[in-house]
């Protein structure tokens, strides 16, 4: 299927960033790997309240400026969760297409986009990675998902940027409209696709849920940052150093990024 792919990112505030260079050394990673897509074309959409240094400019990223307060970090990471339904909208509103909500420190495998176009059909309303690795950015060790260490449970269980929906407005049903809408959390779309009667493809790619990185709202508040400790834990326990074709999958340079890591990994 040939329509329009976005990636939709939310930036965290500065003012409630503890190192905000590392934020944007991140994103820059996070860029990288849509850069290295083999089909090019695709758009991102990156809601900010603040304007990031972005290292490497591309005509396809675009930046949307949010108006509401900054407000402290909770559990439930409220104001990510308004950016994301911003940028939803605003690919409902220029005719829809593909969007996938990525993680601004989270990868995505360079055949994503293809993967995408060839394996999403008629039928279904989005797709799921279930297959890729926890890394710890500071050891730079990663650990394959699922794995039995690690709740045996698939990739999208985990993170957030495991998940493709197909927006077409004016469809009938509201899950075939506004996929993500009806979906929203990750951990269950599986589950509320199959409420619904709705069909979702499998991405035969690989997704990179980077952990420890020091921003990570889930690394520091909520109900599950301790739980996230211990999983940082056992990915070290179980996992294996990065290789360079392991960090090629995901169009990122071994070497650039143990500098990222040393420079900007939490200690």
């Amino acid at each position: 299927m040939s329509a329009p792919f976005t990636f939709a990112i939310a930036l965290t505030p500065r003012a409630n960033a503890r190192d905000w260079a590392r934020v944007e050394a991140l994103l820059d990673l996070t860029l990288a790997s849509l850069r290295a897509q083999t089909d090019p074309d695709w758009r991102a959409l990156l809601a900010v309240h603040d304007r990031p240094r972005i290292a490497v400019p591309d005509p396809r990223v675009e930046l949307v400026a949010v108006d509401w307060p900054v407000t402290p970090p909770g559990p439930h990471n409220d104001d990510s969760g308004r950016k994301k339904h911003r940028l939803s909208d605003i690919v409902r509103d220029r005719g829809g297409g593909f969007l996938m909500i990525l993680d601004a420190d989270d990868w995505v495998d360079r055949d994503i986009v293809a993967a995408a176009r060839a394996t999403v059909g008629e039928a279904h309303v989005g797709a799921l990675v279930e297959d890729g690795l926890a890394l710890d950015f500071a050891t730079l060790r990663a650990a394959p998902l699922p794995h039995p260490a690690l709740e045996g449970l698939p990739f999208h269980r985990f993170c957030g940027s495991c998940g493709v929906a197909l927006i077409r407005p004016g469809a009938g049903p509201e899950i075939r409209r506004d996929p993500f809408a009806v979906l929203r959390s990750h951990h269950r779309w599986v589950e509320v696709a199959a409420e619904h009667g709705a069909a979702l493809a499998r991405l035969p790619v690989s997704g990179a849920y980077l952990v420890n990185t020091g921003e990570n709202h889930s690394d520091l508040h909520g109900p599950h940052a301790d739980w996230r400790r211990g999983f940082v834990a056992r990915v070290n326990a179980v996992g294996a150093r990065l290789d360079a074709r392991g960090a090629a999958r995901f169009g990122q340079d071994l070497a650039a990024l143990q500098v990222a890591a040393d420079r900007f990994g939490p200690r």
